[in-house]
Order: structure tokens, then sequence, then C-alpha cells
């Protein structure tokens, strides 16, 4: 049948409670399939924010070094000194 690991369990269900204000009891009351459902949900959940936050620190991260006063005077080019011709007399 089912093979449970109790200490993971516990665990899960601590983090549920925390996380999203559930309480112990409610978790206790559900069957197990659906208690599984949501861990599964909960994860994948849990992996797309990760992935939102890694590409927005990405976006800063390449935000702040176009920001980097180096590179702005590096990529702005200088006006060259115009030439004089001083006729000499």
């Amino acid at each position: 049948m089912y093979q449970v690991d109790v200490r993971n369990l516990v665990k899960n269900k601590l983090y549920i409670c925390r996380d999203y204000h559930i309480q112990p009891s409610e978790i206790e009351r559900m069957p197990f399939y659906e208690y599984e459902y949501m861990l599964e949900d909960i994860n994948q959940i849990n992996k797309e924010q990760e992935e939102q936050n890694k590409q927005q620190n990405e976006d800063m991260e390449s935000m702040r070094n176009s920001m980097n006063p180096k590179n702005m005077m590096s990529s702005m080019k200088m006006p060259s000194m115009p030439k004089i011709n001083i006729p000499k007399f």
C-alpha cells in the first residue's frame, strides 16, 4: 500500500500551516490523496515563483549594469577637438 515518511509529513504540515494559515486540524481532516494533491500544487506554485524571482533578479542585474556610470562613460563618445591651423608669419 502506502509508505509515509512521518517526519516529512509533519514538516510539510508545518509549512502549510505557517505559509497558508491553515489550521493543523483542517489538514488532518483531509483525505490523504487531497493532501498529496495540495502538496503537488504548492510545489508547482513555488517553482513558478522561483522562476519569476530569478527572471526579475536577472532583469534588475542587467538594469544595474546598464546604469553603471563607468559603463555609461565608456559608451559615450567624446567629441574630438577641432583642428585649428594658425598662420605663421
